[in-house]
């Protein structure tokens, strides 16, 4: 198997030639069919028939994809815009994931400047690869709390999608290792690290804890005593609040994605029924030939410009499937002629379905690091600037998948409620609202603890540093993503109007001062921990704030513009219904993070495994 190298990983992703190049029509050809095609990308007329087409090999297509052929009846064309992960080295280490960050397998999208940053240019990194975005990210599995399931289940009207209900798809999907004995019994205080009955054991997505135990578990797991956050013993059980260690999608210091785990597996690669093209850019979703109108629509083919430049259309005999994703899924089809009508229009394209939710009501979450310097030499730092050291940790990870790089640098992680004696609840804009986290259980703010720096400016070239990266996991900030109507075929705008609400602002600021205080707990006096920003615990409001618009970033988690709703919804008010299927038109569905209403109380990612798993039965079985 060739493996790419480290050097070129860091090559600006190149333009395809389908915007503003010369497309290759091929001469007219018999048209290639699937039952399901399961589309990705956004910009992508031979003929190819499948039953499915699903686009976009990432964390849901991937598992549809999977799922649906395990009847040998139903064929599947899975499309995916990049290459294939299988090789690629930088993909595999867990240690070093975000060097997938900004190269040529991320599509290097930016938010249009965020007032509540001071007008920056964020980045907002999104998976352009087969497994999308879990074979770059971070790797972070939480279930998040039962109450956010309920709470979907309840907004649905299907008690189906509750927390209990599901317990059945989180197993299907996991596959725990666990650690090893000796490391169960915690370092601290005799504690177990994670519960074991909570875990699915064969599922397809390895899930571990970093097994190495390091020095800044004690002071991590002490200050947080010390400032009154709860240990809890494991963090996906439904009640994530506390600090717990930290979960990942590793499997034997690998990452385990979608990818891996769901279309590279032995049996899945014997699958005739289900065919992969990858380096396959989806451009736009086709209504049935020789429909006209609008009273009766209905999708059943796919265009998308292959590796080589050629322009070909696949037909669905079933349905067509948008695994996109939460910014590309809308991209598509508004480039196909679904959306808000009079976007689309002044975008040069014809409306076919008005569906004016789409693209809207997209949620993210903010995120704020920051960094103080300690004088051990035993965090991660050197491991980043000393060619040498790593060399060397490579070469034991190449040899025994062992060592330093099988694991990232975060051991915990820790969420915590503002609470009820703040003044934010006695705000208009909060006071006889409903709970922004959805229960009482559930998360309004996030930390995660890192041994090594975490600032979003470069390592210095000495020092030893620990750091704190926080989100607002129940933000009311409500944003877009739409067609950027001077280019419609170019990068769409993403706006998630960051920071844009009272409650956001408040809660961003209350888990930083709760991080100072953390901090500032004896424990880690030992370490002489120096602040490398200029943020004191006793700062005022306008002050913080400040500090936080000069340094917030985007979370790249985010959900809700193809959000899911009930079946006799108001018109306009959502874009799929239970079934998946995109109201209003015929033989089109969505599974993807974009179909989620609520943001997640914790990273996206294993939501939108348990979304794609109950999906997948729901295409496949009808329920």
């Amino acid at each position: 198997m060739v493996r790419l190298s480290l050097s070129t990983l860091f090559v600006a992703s190149s333009i395809l030639t389908a915007y503003g190049g010369t497309v290759n029509v091929l001469p007219r050809a018999p048209v290639e069919k699937f039952d399901y095609v399961i589309v990705g990308g956004t910009y992508t007329l031979v003929m190819s028939i499948h039953s499915f087409f699903v686009t976009d090999g990432g964390a849901a297509g991937s598992i549809v994809a999977s799922r649906l052929t395990e009847d040998p009846r139903t064929t599947v064309l899975l499309l995916e815009a990049g290459p294939t992960n299988e090789g690629l080295l930088v993909g595999e280490v867990p240690y070093i994931y975000a060097r997938m960050f900004m190269s040529q397998y991320d599509y290097n999208y930016t938010l249009v400047p965020q007032a509540s940053v001071d007008n920056r240019v964020l980045p907002y990194f999104r998976g352009r690869i087969l497994g999308g975005s879990t074979s770059i990210n971070g790797m972070t599995y939480t279930r998040g709390p039962k109450s956010d399931w309920d709470r979907i289940a309840s907004y649905i009207g299907d008690p189906s999608w509750s927390w209990n209900a599901l317990q059945p798809y989180f197993r299907k999907n996991e596959a725990f290792e666990d650690p090893p004995p000796a490391s169960n019994g915690g370092p601290v205080g005799g504690r177990r690290q994670f519960t074991p009955s909570v875990h699915g054991r064969s599922g397809n997505i390895a899930v571990s804890l970093n097994e190495a135990t390091e020095w800044i578990v004690p002071p991590t797991l002490e200050a947080a005593a010390a400032v009154g956050i709860p240990y809890n013993e494991d963090g996906n059980s439904g009640d994530p609040l506390g600090i717990s260690w930290q979960q990942f999608s590793i499997k034997n210091g690998e990452r385990s994605s979608v990818a891996t785990g769901y279309l590279q597996t032995p049996s899945v690669k014997r699958r005739r029924n289900l065919v992969i093209r990858t380096d396959s850019h989806v451009t736009r979703i086709l209504r049935k030939e020789g429909e006209r109108g609008t009273r009766s629509v209905t999708f059943d083919r796919v265009e998308y410009v292959d590796q080589a430049g050629n322009t070909v259309v696949v037909q669905a005999r079933k349905d067509i499937i948008s695994s996109a994703g939460v910014i590309d899924t809308p991209t598509l089809l508004m480039r196909s002629g679904l959306g808000p009508q009079q976007e689309l229009r002044d975008a040069g394209i014809t409306p076919i379905a008005d569906i004016p939710a789409l693209g809207k009501n997209f949620v993210e979450h903010i995120g704020l690091p920051i960094t103080w310097s300690v004088n051990t030499t035993l965090t991660d730092d050197e491991l980043d600037r000393n060619t040498t050291l790593y060399g060397e940790e490579l070469a034991k990870w190449e040899q025994t998948k062992s060592g330093r790089l099988t694991q990232t640098s975060l051991t915990h992680i820790m969420f915590d409620r503002v609470p009820q004696n703040e003044s934010i609840w006695q705000d208009p804009s909060v006071a006889g609202q409903p709970d922004p986290s959805g229960g009482a259980l559930a998360p309004h703010y996030e930390q995660i603890v890192s041994n090594k720096w975490t600032t979003l400016a470069l390592l210095p070239p000495t020092g030893n540093y620990v750091g704190m990266t926080h989100f607002v996991t129940s933000p009311t900030s409500v944003g877009s993503v739409t067609l950027n109507a001077s280019n419609p075929t170019g990068p769409p705008l993403i706006n998630p109007n960051s920071l844009n609400t009272l409650w956001d602002r408040y809660v961003l600021r209350y888990a930083v001062r709760r991080t100072l205080a953390y901090m500032n707990a004896d424990v880690w006096k030992k370490y002489d921990t120096t602040p490398q920003f200029e943020l004191a615990l006793d700062a005022d409001d306008e002050t913080a704030d400040a500090f936080i618009r000069a340094n917030a970033f985007g979370g790249a988690h985010g959900v809700a513009t193809a959000k899911i709703g009930p079946r006799n919804s108001p018109a306009g008010s959502d874009v799929v219904g239970p079934d998946f299927r995109v109201k209003g038109v015929n033989g089109l569905r969505i599974v993807d993070a974009s179909v989620i209403p609520f943001m997640p109380n914790g990273h996206s990612m294993a939501p939108v495994y348990i979304v794609a798993e109950k999906a997948s039965d729901i295409i496949r079985w009808g329920r």
